[in-house]
């Protein structure tokens, strides 16, 4: 009843006058066959009592539009041209209005010389169509390569869409619209959440939905990874908790099962919609789309601060309009932020396309700034919508869902494809790790973050599994990085990754042992000029991290000790470690931390931890430590 209701309302508006004495019908009997026709709901009924108006009156200009029309909606797109051609001409009255829909109609099926043809006939009123037409004639001279290969056991008999993939690529969710099938028509069909992971054949497993908690007899859908697969976020509608009609909402993946889903409220949710979640790498940000006031267009993108609590669980702050040059006047949604954290997909009508929903991509700058989005090009555009558009962490395959690729009597599919070179984002690598307590080697949920050495900018942070202790990190190469690891009531611990190319060799074992007198932490990213006690820049991030970790556990104090390898003389050492151990100790003073706090010492050669006759064992013999001299 309320999709007959809202369908007649619909061709109401859009076929009729104000006043039915304004119809250029000029027969009495055409126009009242017109007034009968118009309220019968079944299409192919309508189409025939309408085509004995335009027997009558074969002028009939709102007849011939709504002829049209409903052949549209019936997926006729031959009729639906040829009625509104019939009259599309100087003759007949609404000429210009006719051409206009003419040329939309062919614009909305991709004929887009001919639809410039039609808009060319409006004596420069439709000019901004004609520029459409051009735009989209261009983009299609320029096809990208494009072999896309059906995921047949990721899909399902219904609609598949929305896919999601972790960063490892061995991880895809999809949402199905349970009970709708190709060609046929569902009033009970409802979205679930499914689930498909890459097998050691290369293949992948069946799709099998999540179940409960996840899934309900209410719709969830719209579902993304975080890039280390340790969030999932999705959309849920009517739930008890719920906001607004659908609301955002999250699951922590602890061991193989998901935590039940958090529903994070208000400013995150609203009583407005919010759809289409994607977690930035770095744990800071959340962008979704969302009609809610103060946007640019009808749906616009919309970002989220978020910060991780040691829980696991996620604050989120105030949402911001992405704005220009992403947002237009229009609509865009679908955003999906690579693990590169510089480039967004997102699915848009108002950026020049070849109509519908288009998939284009930005780049983000070291200052935050967007550059204007690229049109990812035809044939993955087409006329018609394309949405739900996500990348690999190696940036190489992208994921997408289509109805029009295959007809292969299963409605929408899942789709992998090859993404060509100069579409790709940037190319990252991983490295993993198990934290756990150094004494009872049980695994420790703690937070992990890793950061640029050169600017202290995080590229990732999340938590390490609960039940595992496990974790993974994605991060672009050809950088330096420093990473902590912390946890409430442990000393935290410190590394560097800076051999780009064997990060994954073997896992990370990360002891945490618990903040006791005599503990001690090597600062691996504290760097100091050849033969001097100055500080380098690129120690300045991991000290502001211990200045914090002082700060939190505001009961401890420690001893900043020094270390050198045994080149050169021992007393020469000795100075030089003290006062390396000094300039650390400076840092972490200037950054607030109390003097009564903090001692030094240099222990120059006499403490190695290496055997000096090697390269790698001096390094490792020239660090700084903490050691804790004051528990309580």
């Amino acid at each position: 009843m309320k999709k007959t209701i809202a369908l007649l309302f619909l061709l109401t508006l859009t076929f009729l006058p104000s006043h039915a004495d304004k119809l250029t019908g000029k027969q009495k009997k055409a126009r009242e066959i017109f007034t009968e026709a118009r309220l019968i709901s079944d299409e192919k009924e309508r189409i025939k009592k309408l085509k004995e108006a335009v027997e009558i009156d074969n002028e009939f200009v709102e007849a011939h539009w709504l002829i049209s029309a409903t052949y549209k909606e019936l997926g006729d797109e031959v009729n639906m041209i040829v009625w509104l051609e019939k009259v599309c001409r100087p003759k007949y009255k609404d000429y210009e209005k006719t051409c206009y829909k003419l040329g939309k109609e062919y614009y909305g099926i991709g004929q887009y010389e001919k639809a410039r043809e039609c808009f060319g006939r409006g004596n420069g009123k439709f000019s901004a169509w004609q520029d459409k037409c051009t735009t989209a004639i261009e983009i299609k001279k320029h096809p990208v390569p494009f072999q896309p290969v059906n995921l047949v056991r990721v899909n399902t008999d219904y609609d598949d869409y929305w896919p999601s993939i972790t960063a490892d690529g061995k991880n895809i969710s999809t949402t199905v619209l349970v009970g709708q099938r190709e060609g046929a028509r569902s009033l009970t069909a409802q979205e679930d959440i499914y689930h498909s992971s890459l097998m050691e054949n290369g293949e992948w497993s069946k799709s099998e939905p999540l179940g409960p908690p996840t899934n309900t007899p209410q719709n969830e859908g719209a579902q993304s990874f975080s890039v280390d697969g340790r969030y999932m976020f999705f959309i849920a509608c009517d739930r008890p908790s719920s906001v607004g009609g659908c609301d955002i909402y999250y699951s922590i993946r602890q061991g193989n099962q998901w935590s039940p889903a958090i529903n994070p409220g208000k400013p995150l949710n609203t009583q407005y919609w919010e759809t289409n979640p994607s977690f930035s790498p770095a744990g800071d940000e959340l962008f979704f789309s969302s009609n809610r006031p103060g946007g640019v267009g009808g749906k616009d993108i919309w970002v989220s601060k978020v910060t991780i609590q040691e829980n696991g669980q996620l604050q989120f702050a105030e949402p911001k309009n992405v704005g220009a040059p992403i947002n237009t006047t229009e609509d865009e949604f679908s955003p999906f932020i690579h693990a590169d954290n510089k480039t967004l997909y997102f699915s848009s009508t108002g950026h020049p396309g070849l109509g519908g929903y288009d998939i284009f991509y930005a780049k983000r700058d070291d200052n935050g700034k967007w550059s204007e989005p690229r049109n990812i090009g035809y044939p993955i555009n087409t006329h018609r919508d394309e949405i739900g558009f996500c990348v690999n962490a190696q940036g190489d395959k992208a994921y997408l869902s289509s109805n029009g690729i295959l007809k292969n009597g299963r409605g929408k599919d899942i789709y992998e494809i090859s993404l060509p070179e100069d579409l790709r984002p940037e190319r990252m690598d991983f490295f993993d790790g198990k934290v756990w307590d150094w004494k009872t080697r049980k695994p420790i949920q703690a937070k992990i973050e890793v950061y640029k050495l050169k600017d202290d900018k995080t590229v990732f942070q999340s938590v390490s599994d609960q039940v595992t202790g496990e974790f993974q990190a994605f991060l672009p190469v050809n950088d330096e990085y420093g990473y902590t690891v912390e946890k409430k009531g442990y000393l935290f611990v410190s590394g560097n990754l800076q051999q780009r190319d064997s990060l994954h060799a073997s896992r990370k074992i990360i002891d945490l042992r618990t903040i006791a007198v005599g503990e001690k932490v090597t600062l691996n990213n504290i760097f100091f000029d050849f033969n001097k006690s100055t500080l380098k820049t690129e120690s300045y991030s991991e000290l502001k991290r211990v200045a914090k970790f002082l700060k939190v556990n505001s009961k401890v104090s420690v001893e900043l000790a020094g270390h050198t390898d045994n080149v050169g003389g021992h007393e020469y050492n000795m100075r030089l470690s003290e006062a390396r151990a000094k300039e650390v100790a400076d840092f972490l003073l200037k950054q607030g931390v109390p003097p009564e706090r903090i001692t030094f010492k240099g222990y120059g050669p006499d403490k190695p931890i290496a055997d000096n006759a090697t390269d790698a064992g001096r390094a490792k013999n020239r660090r700084t430590e903490i050691i804790i001299t004051k528990a309580q």
